[in-house]
């Protein structure tokens, strides 16, 4: 089967009306916009953070494209398949991300990406409930479930916040891929999203 590329985007690239000249309060629900951080890392945060995320787990409604609205909470029903699971570490500067959508009727009938996290900053809970959020973007690869692939695109976490345990129903976190417009936020219908102070040499 003839695999499928997508366009190229430049690493580095970031969400300008979520970032808002990389300050690390300014969130915006509005659709993307882009601008380079990649040359002044020491204004978006790369290696300022004094923590770690670590996190996994499942979410379902609303789906993409809702502003990342998170409301409501439940699963969505078995046979729909419109839910999305993931999994990853970030830690100033590095890190790695799992991201699959399971709905065969979005973006090449579901995917799974696999991106390296090269910044971590801090973030504040944009739903003023106290979480300890951060956000974290890089670039990364992945494959379609109709056959096709795609590399070298941007992602963006938006944030990942860790609220309280159990995870689920509590933490939340909002994904963006910025080559195909992919947005998708929930608060956790499984697993959890961990917050860690960082201690000796970055542990």
């Amino acid at each position: 089967m003839v695999q499928q590329q997508t366009r190229f985007i430049v690493p580095g690239l970031v969400l300008a009306g979520l970032l808002a000249g990389c300050s690390p309060d300014a969130v915006s629900p509005g659709p993307p916009n882009f601008t380079t951080c990649a040359d002044k890392k020491e204004e978006c945060g790369g290696g300022t953070a004094d923590f770690r995320l670590t996190g996994g787990g499942r979410i379902d409604k609303p789906g993409a494209g809702l502003d990342g609205a998170e409301e409501p909470t439940g699963k969505n029903t078995p046979d729909s398949r419109d839910f999305a699971t993931f999994g990853f570490q970030a830690r100033p500067g590095s890190g790695n991300i799992t991201w699959v959508d399971h709905n065969p009727d979005g973006f090449g009938g579901g995917f799974t990406f696999h991106g390296q996290v090269s910044t971590l900053e801090p973030v504040e809970d944009h739903r003023g409930e106290g979480a300890m959020c951060g956000r974290f973007f890089g670039t990364g690869r992945g494959r379609t479930r109709d056959g096709g692939s795609f590399g070298n695109i941007s992602f963006f976490v938006d944030h990942a916040c860790d609220k309280a345990e159990p995870g689920v129903g509590n933490d939340h976190i909002r994904m963006f891929i910025l080559d195909f417009n992919y947005d998708r936020a929930g608060i956790l219908t499984g697993g959890n999203i961990q917050w860690h102070r960082l201690t000796g040499n970055g542990a």
